[in-house]
C-alpha cells in the first residue's frame, strides 16, 4: 500500500513529506531515469531493467576521450545543426550482452566469466535500446532545459578514440547509470555525455563575405587539367599486344556529341561535342554548371548527354582531321 496513515505516521514520529518535496521527487534526475529506462528495455528488447544508481558529472571532451571506458560500446550522437558529434552513449559489456541475448533468445544467459570484445554488429544491434532511451528521456523531460534528448540522431562508432576525431569541443554533462539485468544479481553500467546545445550553434565567422570574394577570386585565376573522353573499352591484353599502326579501332556507338569533360580525379564536369576550329580540334560545351558555394562545392551527378535516333548526321566541319 502506497498511500500512508497520517494518524499512524504521527504516533511513530513521522510527518508527511510536504507537496513541495513530493513535486521535487516526481521531477528528480533518478526517478526520471528510472522510469524511462523500464520503459525503454521492455519496449525495444522486452528486458526488465531498472536503476541502481546514477551519478553526474563534468566533463570536457578531451578529458571524456582519455578516461573513457575501454572497451565499450561506443554509440555517437548528434543533432541536426552540429558540425560534429555532440554526445555519446556508452555501454559496459553485461548491459551489451543483455541486449543482445533478448534479441537473439528471448532470455538471459548466466553470467559470464569474460565478456568478448565488442563488434560493430553489436553496436548496431544496441541502437534499438538507445534510441527508446533517449526518447523515452525526452517524454519526462530528462536534463531540460539544457538538453532536448530526443532530439539527438544516433549511429555506431568504432571507439572512443575514433569518435573524439569528430566531437565537437567544449564541456559535457556526463551521467553515468548502474542498471540491474533482469531482476537477478546481474548489473550494467551505461554512460551518456552531451554538450549543451545552447553550445552547438554555429559561432558567426567575422567577415565571411570578404573570405568568400576573396577565395572566388583567387580560384579564377588557378589552372585547371580536362580531359575530353570520347570513349572508354574493356579489351584483353592479347589484342592490345597486337596493335599496329593504322588499325582501325570500332568504337560501338559513339558519335561526335559522346564526348565527356573528366576532372583529374575522373569526375564528369561536363558533356561536349566534338568539332573542329581553325583546323584545330576542339570541343563544345553543351552541359554544364559549376558554381563556387561557400561551402565545399559537389559536383551534382552530369546527365547522360543521349544521341536521339533522328540527329541528322555529323557535317565535314564536325569531323576531325588527323
Amino acid at each position: 500500500m502506497d498511500a500512508v496513515n497520517p494518524i499512524l505516521a504521527h504516533k511513530l514520529g513521522h510527518s508527511q513529506p510536504v507537496a513541495s518535496e513530493q513535486a521535487e521527487s516526481a521531477t528528480s534526475p533518478t526517478r526520471q531515469m528510472r522510469r524511462a529506462l523500464g520503459r525503454a528495455a521492455d519496449n525495444a528488447v522486452g528486458l526488465s531493467a531498472s536503476v541502481l544508481g546514477i551519478s553526474e558529472e563534468a566533463m570536457d571532451a578531451e578529458s571524456l576521450i582519455a578516461d573513457g571506458p575501454d572497451g565499450w560500446i561506443v554509440l555517437g550522437l548528434r543533432t541536426g545543426d552540429a558540425a560534429g558529434l555532440s554526445g555519446l552513449f556508452l555501454m559496459d559489456q553485461p548491459l551489451r550482452s543483455a541486449l543482445i541475448e533478448m534479441q537473439t533468445m528471448g532470455s538471459l544467459l548466466p553470467l559470464a566469466e569474460t565478456q568478448r570484445a565488442v563488434t560493430r554488429t553489436d553496436a548496431v544491434m544496441t541502437v534499438p535500446f538507445a534510441a527508446n532511451l533517449l526518447a523515452e528521456l525526452g517524454e519526462v523531460e530528462f536534463g531540460t532545459p539544457d538538453f532536448n534528448m530526443a532530439a539527438y540522431d544516433i549511429g555506431p562508432v568504432e571507439n572512443l578514440r575514433t569518435a573524439g576525431l569528430v566531437m565537437m569541443q567544449g564541456q559535457y554533462r556526463v551521467w553515468r547509470v548502474t542498471v540491474q539485468l533482469g531482476g537477478g544479481e546481474a548489473q550494467g553500467e551505461m554512460m551518456i555525455a552531451l554538450r549543451p546545445q545552447s553550445d552547438n550553434a554555429p559561432q558567426p565567422v567575422e567577415d565571411s563575405n570578404a573570405w568568400s570574394t576573396n577565395l572566388r577570386d583567387a580560384l579564377d585565376d588557378a589552372p585547371a587539367d580536362l580531359d575530353a573522353v570520347l570513349s572508354k573499352m574493356t579489351l584483353p591484353i592479347g589484342k592490345i599486344d597486337a596493335f599496329e599502326v593504322g588499325q582501325v579501332v570500332q568504337l560501338a556507338g559513339t558519335t561526335v556529341g559522346s564526348v565527356t569533360l573528366t576532372g583529374p580525379g575522373g569526375e564528369k564536369v561536363a558533356t561536349a561535342r566534338l568539332g573542329q576550329v581553325a583546323g584545330k580540334r576542339a570541343v563544345r560545351i553543351e552541359d554544364a554548371q559549376v558554381d563556387m558555394q561557400d561551402a565545399p562545392p559537389k559536383l551534382a551527378p552530369v546527365q547522360q548527354f543521349v544521341e536521339t535516333a533522328k540527329e541528322p548526321n555529323p557535317t565535314s566541319s564536325d569531323l576531325v582531321d588527323s
